[in-house]
């Protein structure tokens, strides 16, 4: 009877092991090792402390799935937290990303700011400024009461210098 009770304080404390490392496992944080953009997956690599652990390839999760839906994938390098609800990494999913020393934030202000690259998109109360190369495939409307280039204006109401009638050749918009 005694190795019975034995047996059943044993086997209840390596449960509680188990319970208390799924616990820990809920929720990682981690440095994305490795993105497979094809699939949609990436790896993850846990603490160096005992001794490093590397995540199986898993989904990261993205803001929009359905009718509206994104892509933006994790970058290697980039602190992600991973969530798994039993405690088990082989079924978790990566959370958002966490700013570090290595990827600080793009912004300190309360505009709402996007970087990719060399890329800036910029959104304030009342206005949107992108830096980098735009590239527009399809119509563009634009309304507005002036549009400029480089400083002139480029929309209905522009006037130019040195106006020759007929087929000549103008001076630069004012």
């Amino acid at each position: 009877m005694s190795n019975s009770l034995i047996d059943h304080v044993v086997e209840l404390g390596r449960r509680i092991a188990d319970l208390e490392r799924r616990n820990r496992n809920r929720r990682r944080t981690g440095v994305v090792t490795e993105v497979d953009h094809a699939k949609g997956l990436a790896r993850v690599k846990f603490s160096e402390k005992p001794k490093p652990y590397l995540s199986p390839w898993m989904p990261w999760l993205e803001i929009a799935a359905g009718g509206t839906s994104t892509h933006i994938p994790p970058t290697v390098g980039e602190q992600v937290d991973v969530v798994s609800e039993s405690g088990e990494l082989t079924d978790g999913i990566i959370d958002f990303s966490t700013h570090s020393d290595q990827n600080p934030r793009p912004h300190d202000g309360s505009e709402v700011v996007i970087k990719h690259g060399n890329v800036r998109i910029e959104i304030a109360d009342d206005k949107v400024t992108i830096k980098g190369d735009l590239k527009v495939e399809g119509k563009v409307d634009i309304e507005g009461d002036h549009v400029k280039h480089n400083g002139h204006r480029i929309d209905d109401h522009h006037k130019h210098t040195d106006v020759e009638p007929g087929s000549g050749l103008s001076g630069v918009p004012e």
